[in-house]
């Protein structure tokens, strides 16, 4: 159980993010970086009149803000296993900076969102684990 609370969710929805993206661009579809994110999964008509159409990408989007909350609330945590999650947290937010430099499927700001998501993550655990450790350190 302790190794899968070090799995950082960032890898998660990179790796539903690139098998979505790569269901359409076997599908034959050309233009995968704005096309694939695009397709509408619902709507809600809104009490003003607006139809909120709810796409792909806006799906993602929250699933990533999700992650990055119960991220952060991981890091407080002061165990062992810490550390190694923050490792493999950086080695998902390196994997988003290279997917978004190279690959085209992740050039969009769907995924730079995503990016700055994981970024976000990897400074706010090591942020949240030192004060936490130099707390603990304090109370001796």
């Amino acid at each position: 159980m302790q190794a899968v609370k070090s799995i950082p969710l960032f890898g998660i929805v990179l790796v539903t993010y690139m098998a979505i993206g790569a269901i359409f661009f076997m599908g034959g579809s050309t233009d995968v970086g704005s096309e694939a994110f695009d397709v509408a999964l619902g709507g809600v008509l809104l009490p003003s009149g607006e139809f909120w159409v709810i796409q792909i990408k806006d799906v993602i989007i929250l699933s990533g803000l999700f992650c990055l909350f119960i991220e952060i609330i991981k890091s407080t945590r002061s165990t062992d296993a810490q550390i190694v999650e923050h490792i493999l947290s950086t080695f998902v937010f390196i994997s988003y900076m290279v997917a978004f430099l190279w690959a085209p499927i992740a050039g969009n700001s769907t995924f730079f969102a995503l990016l700055v998501m994981s970024l976000i993550d990897v400074i706010a655990g090591f942020t949240i684990t030192i004060s936490a450790a130099r707390r603990d350190f304090s109370m001796g």
